[in-house]
């Protein structure tokens, strides 16, 4: 057929007898396969989101580490990065961190910045006192660090945030700082 200089083709369906759609026996094999796929990726995906959880809260103690030091520069007077303790899953341990922290003037106690930990991890620091940082924007002592880790045990994710010399902050996975 022809019209206005176009050539339209005639399509045609046609259906066999024999296509008249899945039988029950072919869904339920393609169900087992996605449920086997699914038992296989989910452990897979909740470990990922678990380590993304611990790794954003290492990020942020870090970015709040930092800040404290040009703040405490700038300010020219010592700051303390205290503990918070006000979420359902902190405990009455002094060194747990796990609800987050904030960045007090020390002399007045006056509340210059909070960070909440969003998640239930686990966050320990290793004294049970709230972390001076110097007017010289110098943080605690060698050996100080912090260990953010998941609640689920069998997930077995750690990162440890440590503080080396000179006031120097890294990371590293797992709970102890190395050399």
């Amino acid at each position: 057929m022809q019209r206005l200089g176009f050539f339209t083709p005639h399509i045609r369906c046609s259906r066999d007898s024999n296509s008249q759609g899945f039988t029950l026996v072919e869904l339920l094999v393609c169900l087992g396969v996605l449920a086997v796929m699914a038992s296989f990726a989910i452990p897979s995906w909740q470990r990922l989101q678990e380590r993304s959880r611990v790794e954003a809260a290492r990020d942020q103690l870090m970015n709040d580490l930092q800040t404290a030091r040009v703040r405490a520069v700038q300010r020219g007077e010592t700051l303390q990065l205290a503990r918070l303790r006000d979420c359902t899953w902190g405990t009455s341990a002094n060194n747990d961190w796990s609800c987050g922290w904030q960045l007090v003037v020390k002399v007045d106690q006056t509340v210059l910045h909070t960070s909440q930990v969003q998640t239930p991890l686990q966050v320990t620091f290793t004294k049970s006192d709230p972390l001076d940082i110097s007017q010289r924007g110098d943080l605690g002592t060698v050996g100080d660090r912090w260990v953010i880790k998941s609640r689920q045990a069998a997930l077995n994710i750690a990162n440890v945030l440590c503080l080396s010399s000179a006031s120097r902050l890294r990371w590293q996975s797992g709970e102890a700082c190395s050399s």
